[in-house]
């Protein structure tokens, strides 16, 4: 077996994730893992992720002296919060077992015959092989090596590939967020892509002001789905600061804070519900002074800004970067391939896994582990037919 890495070192991406610290999988049963899939990609994931599951993810890295540990949201790390030595441990793991790992080869395209894939060509050379295994990724941080030529190879080759999107990304919002709000983190929110004044999806989690717009977990959540959302019409993004509380005791908490303060600014009293840099830009966006001392504030400029704690309206999303997703949505239509052994069920002896396939999980280590279970899985299915293949031409019965 040869890996085909057109990096000039193994794992790039495998590398950055995390933070450069790996979140490797995600602990607990298998079951829920699928569920973390829309219901379409976890019935196809299913067959691979019991026949390489997370503990086997784990138990391989740490037989190779990478111990890991999970966290309370149960997202698996490796002790030494290094990712380079999760990519170290897995290209040890191909060379014991008898595999080469050529780097800096880029491969140009994929040679097919009547009777199945009959190679690879790689700076102008065909390199013979009646079985290729493709884990090229999507077309996400393009600088990491995905550039989606992989998507082109098996388009090629009569492969249907469901339109790219992004997925995991930050989402663009116009107009543009105050420079000065940059690197605040919203936390304990709930963010809801809104169209036409309807919530269409909700993720309650942390969120981050950015250059871009906005990033952090609840935003990496959704961008999938505003991505698509997009060709429907105009989308928009809402923030509810204190989703534990209903829109009337909310209103009877914040009556109560101003009455306790009749002598304070209420742009300074928010300040204990708002960030401080956001805080009186956000109570004058609501039509309300933040000069205005508690004990002449009315009822009506109260009930604004609790629709504004509840219901902050962040801007209309103006575009999510493809190229700055973690993961990308769509690839190879998962109907033209076996999720039993991840063969092409267009092109014999080709196999397919990973982000390549029409597959997006969220954040947490559930995209790693389906990549980790759809490689195992065509790795394993590849070698058998090769064996069965050589066994056939030697003769043997």
């Amino acid at each position: 077996m040869t890996v085909l890495e057109r990096n000039a070192k193994p794992g790039i991406k495998l590398l950055i994730s995390g933070g450069g610290k790996c979140n490797i999988t995600h602990d607990g049963p298998m079951e829920e893992v699928e569920r973390a899939f829309l219901p379409r990609e976890g019935r196809f994931l299913r067959p691979s992720f019991y026949r390489f599951a997370n503990t086997d993810v784990v138990g391989l890295l740490e037989t190779r002296g990478v111990n890991t540990y999970v966290r309370p949201n149960g997202r698996v790390f490796p002790r030494s919060g290094r990712a380079g030595d999760v990519v170290q441990a897995m290209a040890d793991a191909v060379r014991d077992a008898g595999g080469k790992i050529a780097l800096g080869v880029r491969v140009d395209s994929i040679k097919q015959d009547d009777e199945g894939v009959s190679g690879v060509v790689a700076a102008g050379k065909l390199i013979p092989s009646r079985t290729v295994i493709l884990a090229t990724g999507g077309v996400s941080y393009p600088k990491t090596g995905t550039t989606g030529d992989g998507v082109q190879w098996v388009r090629a080759l009569g492969h249907t590939i469901v339109p790219l999107r992004p997925a995991l990304a930050p989402i663009g919002i116009e107009p543009p967020l105050p420079r000065e709000w940059r690197g605040i983190a919203l936390r304990g929110g709930c963010l809801s892509v809104m169209i036409e004044g309807k919530q269409v999806a909700q993720w309650c989690d942390d969120i981050l002001i950015s250059h871009e717009g906005i990033s952090g977990p609840a935003a990496l959540e959704l961008s999938r789905r505003a991505a698509e959302d997009l060709g429907q019409g105009q989308v928009f993004l809402c923030f509810d600061f204190v989703p534990h509380m209903e829109f009337t005791p909310l209103d009877r908490m914040i009556n109560e804070q101003v009455q306790g303060q009749r002598g304070r600014m209420i742009g300074t009293i928010l300040e204990a519900w708002l960030p401080n840099r956001m805080a009186e830009p956000l109570v004058r966006s609501a039509g309300v002074d933040p000069a205005t001392r508690g004990h002449v504030l009315t009822a009506t400029e109260r009930r604004k800004i609790v629709h504004l704690l509840k219901s902050w309206t962040i801007g209309r999303v103006s575009g999510v970067n493809i190229e700055r997703g973690e993961v990308t949505a769509g690839g190879v239509s998962l109907d033209e391939v076996d999720p039993h052994s991840m063969r092409s069920r267009r092109v014999k002896g080709l196999y397919l896994c990973g982000e390549i396939l029409d597959i997006a999980g969220p954040v947490g280590g559930y995209n790693l582990q389906a990549a980790f279970s759809t490689g195992f899985v065509a790795g394993e299915s590849a070698a058998q037919d090769f064996l069965a293949g050589t066994a056939r031409n030697s003769g043997a019965q």
